[in-house]
């Protein structure tokens, strides 16, 4: 499970494919948000190359409030669809451009 970003569809299906099967997700779209830190940090960004498995300094981070209400089933607005045709666009694409 996790929480991806992305500019597009098609750039998420990449994305999400690094981690697990797009096939199996959802996405929607949202409104600018992010993750705070809510105290100091001991770590430094950019970080170090081969460094990713310590302490990102976001174990404790807590999402902004406008990502919270997106993500609370109680407060949420957004509709989520299911990544599989997506991904089945962005392999077709590949297919052609080969």
């Amino acid at each position: 499970m996790g929480l991806f970003v992305s500019l597009s569809v098609i750039a998420l299906v990449a994305l999400v494919d690094e981690h697990c099967d797009p096939n199996s997700c959802e996405y929607a779209i949202a409104v600018a948000g992010g993750l705070v830190v809510p105290s100091e940090t001991k770590s430094k960004w950019p970080m170090k190359a081969g460094k990713s498995s310590l302490s990102t300094g976001l174990e404790r981070a807590v999402l902004t409030q406008a990502w919270a209400d997106d993500l609370d089933v109680e407060t949420t607005y957004l509709q989520w669809k299911s990544l599989k045709p997506a991904s089945e666009r962005a392999l077709r694409m590949m297919a052609r451009s080969h």
